[in-house]
């Protein structure tokens, strides 16, 4: 697989994914990478759903990831995006011997213990110490929902 994004998202495979990233980008493939979601069938078959024609979306768990880009690499094949719900799977992608460059942040809503970073990002003060781990690990962590807005650095929001 060809890695040409990673994201996180929490909205998963929506609108913004689909009509703007995936076109601009020739996604093929959406690996979402989330522990719990992967024990979700009901959820995969609404992810699938979701995509539009020609674009795979399989739900796989941070271990299945792991196996399946050290099988096939990362820079051949199909066009795919990592999504991930939050940031914790993407540090333990990471974390597992995975090399992300970088790392889109989406959407992330707001809750009784996230702070805003941005308009459409809020964290929690664990996730913003992922973030942080990942800007030391030298990984690009940018703000962008869409690719026609600028690329704003998450170090800049910390």
């Amino acid at each position: 697989m060809k890695i040409v994004m990673c994201r996180v998202d929490e909205r998963l495979v929506h609108g913004q994914v689909i009509a703007s990233w995936s076109k601009i980008l020739s996604i093929r493939q959406i690996l979402v990478i989330d522990d719990q979601l992967a024990k979700d069938s009901f959820m995969g078959t609404v992810l699938a759903m979701a995509a539009p024609s020609g674009v795979k979306v399989e739900l796989v768990s941070v271990d299945e990831a792991v196996r399946r880009i050290q099988k096939d690499g990362t820079q051949d094949g199909v066009n795919t995006m990592l999504l991930f719900k939050g940031p914790q799977c993407a540090l333990a992608l990471v974390e597992k011997g995975v090399e992300i460059r970088e790392l889109n942040i989406g959407n992330m809503g707001a809750g009784p213990s996230r702070k805003a970073i941005s308009r459409n990002v809020y964290a929690s003060a664990s996730e913003v110490e992922i973030f942080k781990k990942l800007l030391d690990m030298g990984i690009d962590v940018y703000l962008q929902m869409v690719q026609q807005e600028n690329r704003v650095s998450i170090a800049t929001k910390l």
